[in-house]
């Protein structure tokens, strides 16, 4: 695999030679050196000991920092009633907002589709109608895993657990624009990022004032699913089968087949952009936190089903990018 500037990526490379790479590849980047016109915020569940190394008995080692951020699918502390997990994560927003001098009511909250089956959906801000959800903040009626705007006031949000968030800005013949586009596994595997470009050409961008920040996402050593499909991922989707390692054949009693693999969701996401958008590595910056680990701060929908002792309710972050005056 080849990358602009001539910086080439050895197939056989461990998953976390991948990462060193992209690690180096940041130090260059535009975030690096010139800064951006975006501030990308996340919020951080918890921090600690490594929940693999502790026990109930040592719970106080880890400290929930943000906490829960989505008020949605009884998300939050396992010892909360449904409505009290609803309340906790609407003052959780409240006081992340407030502390980063967030007006809630600048925030759109991505409503993700979640049939990734179908094209990727689209949505104009500007243009969408929209409507307050649980958690009091506006998101769009139509559910859709990109949205847009040209209004530089707006700010973006999303609730991810372990898909990676990417916000672009550029210019296009309107003028600046503000992109968030939603990556599930899923979403990569059917092409989303390749329906991104063409409807952002139909926009007018300017591909070299392109930005892109691209928040923490699932690493395929961590983040990973046992017995899922009857089928290889790799020959089902054959354009992105760098996205599934480890791929391991399962049958049981019964004759059936199964396929245990990892999932590497963020350094897949990175490596399509730059290829199937053109743009330079300068122009790409990729926090490459594994969401996944045990170690990470950040929530993570696979690691609330690892049967780790401490800190494993579901939950999740909220992040956020905002236009810089």
């Amino acid at each position: 695999m080849e990358f602009h500037k001539h910086v080439e990526v050895d197939a056989s490379e461990s998953q976390s030679g991948r990462y060193k790479l992209i690690d180096e590849l940041n130090k260059l980047s535009f975030l690096m050196t010139e800064g951006s016109s975006l501030q990308v915020i996340q919020s951080l569940h918890s921090v600690g000991v490594s929940r693999e190394a502790l026990t109930t008995e040592r719970r106080d080692e880890r400290k929930i920092i943000a906490g829960n951020m989505s008020p949605f699918n009884g998300y939050g502390p396992s010892e909360l009633s449904r409505e009290e997990r609803i309340e906790d994560a609407k003052n959780n927003l409240k006081n992340f907002f407030y502390h980063n001098d967030i007006n809630p009511a600048d925030v759109r909250m991505l409503r993700p589709e979640r049939d990734y089956s179908t094209p990727l959906t689209i949505l104009n801000l500007d243009e969408t109608p929209l409507s307050e959800n649980k958690s009091g903040l506006l998101w769009p009626d139509t559910a859709g895993d990109m949205m847009y705007t040209f209004d530089l006031k707006t700010v973006m949000a999303a609730c991810p657990a372990d898909c990676p968030i990417v916000f672009i800005t550029a210019e296009t013949p309107k003028g600046p624009i503000l992109v968030l586009l939603h990556l599930a596994t899923l979403g990569v595997a059917h092409g989303y990022i390749a329906q991104a470009k063409e409807k952002l050409d139909s926009l007018g961008v300017d591909w070299k004032s392109a930005r892109v920040q691209v928040t923490p996402g699932g690493h395929g050593e961590t983040y990973r699913y046992k017995k899922f499909a009857q089928y290889d991922p790799r020959i089902k989707f054959p354009e992105s089968k760098s996205l599934f390692v480890d791929v391991e054949e399962t049958v049981d009693e019964n004759g059936t087949t199964a396929f245990n693999y990892g999932v590497d969701l963020a350094a897949e996401a990175y490596e399509k952009i730059v290829e199937q958008w053109g743009i330079d590595t300068y122009q790409i910056f990729l926090d490459t936190t594994d969401t996944t680990s045990p170690k990470s701060g950040y929530s993570s929908n696979s690691r609330a089903f690892q049967g780790h002792e401490v800190d494993v309710d579901n939950t999740r972050d909220i992040v956020l990018a905002k236009r810089l005056p």
